[in-house]
């Protein structure tokens, strides 16, 4: 029932990318909690959470958005006046040789001068608010890059996570089945001794204890591997492991169906996706901005202050000083680097259409891809979790047989072996499966976690 429960929600989704009307599709189901604590493990709940805190990575994407929002705040003082304070002191003597007939040099002079300065672009053509439209696009496609970040480190850590109990549960298979053939070779011996068994059989039961115990080295590398990594996206040194790593865990609990919705209503809303999105909005303003510098620039300017050769004469009647007017400019023997500046735009929108174009095709795929492999590998997880139930029950019933000597010691070494195969090909399965359900989270854009 479990099974044809999510191959009916997998076939559904897939559904919608052959054209099904989205009527059909399920809903997209938010949860009140992100999936890694719908999952109920509060130890990599908390290592989610200090990832997402010290990371480096979200880091620079957090320094990266605090920069497009202050350029946005510069391009926005463009729709402002612009007003300045001036003071000058001056003292000048003019060469005698600049005035014809003269012999002697004039006499010094000085020019004290105070004011205000203003000009405001009227933006008729919309060049200023464009640019300014244009950079608010940028500070949104950056929020959803550090919402990506946070996305791709999120999943990163779980993954390292699932794979390290993973790794930690067949190391315990391994050393729960080394313990069991410990005992059967000690059997067999006991049998050799009492004239019951043979040497064949002692060593062929050394055989499978020693090949079980090769596994350990392995197994344990990879432990103190992802523990490394993981201490790493903590922004740790990577000695530094989090302490309750170092104990065995279970692994979690693996949903029978995961209700995204239509792939194709996902997708839209993946960080990675509106970040691209909001880059093609951004270089649309920017080329329509470009566009509006082959219009004529009109400015008020405005100049006022005061200006006398004493400077304590610079506030007496006769010398202010006022300047009002509209200034026009036009790009009129510059049109060709107009012109080149508005095809480099044009070709930054074309790149940024193909690059959106591409995340949404990568981002359809990748979805596709991980409700199939989820749905697989959960199914897998549930035969091989009969198939060890199997093993176990042949495994006791070829010991019991061998010790009532119905039976050769052989059957109890294949059963054994079969037991063992079993149990890590399930450890393996739920690993699978579990970073399945990671990758189906990333690709559905964190659809399903509460925002």
């Amino acid at each position: 029932m479990r099974n044809s429960i999510l191959s009916f929600v997998a076939a559904t989704l897939l559904s919608a990318f052959a054209g099904v009307p989205a009527s059909r599709a399920q809903s997209i189901v938010a949860a009140p909690h992100p999936f890694w604590d719908e999952i109920g493990d509060s130890v990599l709940s908390g290592l989610i959470v200090e990832a997402q805190r010290a990371n480096n990575d979200v880091r620079v994407a957090e320094a990266r958005l605090d920069a497009t929002r202050a350029s946005r705040r510069l391009s926005a003082f463009d729709l402002a006046p612009t007003v300045t304070a001036t003071g000058s002191a001056l003292r000048s003597r003019p060469s005698f040789t600049q005035v014809p007939g003269l012999s002697t040099p004039l006499p010094q002079q000085d020019l004290y001068d105070v004011g205000f300065d203003a000009a405001w672009e009227l933006d008729l053509f919309g060049r200023a608010r464009h640019t300014v439209n244009a950079n608010g696009a940028l500070v949104e496609s950056a929020e959803h890059s550090v919402d990506d970040v946070q996305l791709s480190l999120a999943a990163e850590v779980a993954r390292s996570y699932f794979e390290l109990r993973g790794a930690q549960r067949q190391l315990a298979v391994a050393l729960r089945n080394a313990d069991v053939q410990r005992k059967t070779v000690q059997l067999t011996q006991d049998r050799l001794a009492g004239g019951r068994g043979t040497a064949f059989d002692v060593e062929r039961a050394r055989s499978v204890l020693q090949l079980t115990l090769a596994a350990v080295p392995t197994l344990q590398s990879q432990i103190a591997t992802e523990g490394n990594r993981i201490a790493v996206l903590l922004g740790r040194s990577a000695e530094a492991v989090p302490a309750e790593l170092m104990t065995d865990g279970p692994m979690p609990h693996l949903p029978d169906t995961v209700a995204i919705g239509s792939p194709r209503d996902v997708v839209v809303h993946r960080p990675d996706v509106m970040a691209a999105e909001r880059q093609l909005a951004a270089q649309s303003l920017s080329l329509s901005a470009s566009r509006a510098e082959y219009m004529p620039r009109v400015s008020l300017a405005a100049s006022a202050g005061y200006t006398a050769n004493r400077i304590e004469s610079l506030t007496r009647t006769g010398t202010s000083r006022l300047l009002v007017g509209p200034v026009v400019s036009f790009p009129l023997l510059d049109l060709g680097r107009v012109r080149q500046r508005v095809d480099l735009a044009q070709s930054r929108e074309n790149e940024a259409q193909a690059q959106y174009a591409a995340t949404v095709l990568r981002a359809e795929g990748e979805t596709q891809s991980a409700i199939v492999t989820y749905a697989r590998a959960h199914e897998r997880v549930g035969i091989l979790t009969e198939a060890v139930a199997s093993s176990t029950h042949a495994t006791e019933l070829a010991q019991e047989r061998f010790e009532a000597g119905l039976t050769d010691f052989l059957q109890v070494l294949d059963a054994q072996r079969t037991l063992l195969d079993a149990e890590n090909q399930l450890a393996t399965a739920h690993t699978t499966a579990a970073t399945a359900l990671v990758a189906l989270y990333k690709a559905a854009g964190g659809a399903w976690t509460s925002r």
